[in-house]
């Protein structure tokens, strides 16, 4: 996939938006269920989908032994 299609699509900007909104590291969990209250999903499951986000340099993740997960935020 293009880049520059990647940073057209509207559940990118949804996830950005999210992100820069929380301020902090969120849960693969609550970026599902702030996608869901936009009614919007992911092209394929969020974590996929957050991972190749990661991978193109929009966001960035961890894995999380505290909260038993991975966290993404955005700078």
């Amino acid at each position: 996939m293009a880049s520059d299609k990647f940073e057209d699509d509207e559940a990118v900007h949804a996830i950005l938006s999210i992100l820069t909104k929380a301020g902090e590291p969120l849960t693969t969990r609550t970026v599902g269920e702030e996608m869901q209250k936009l009614q919007l999903r992911c092209p394929d499951t969020t974590i996929v989908f957050l991972n190749r986000l990661r991978k193109h340099g929009l966001i960035h993740g961890e894995r999380s032994k505290e909260k038993r997960g991975w966290v993404w935020w955005v700078d």
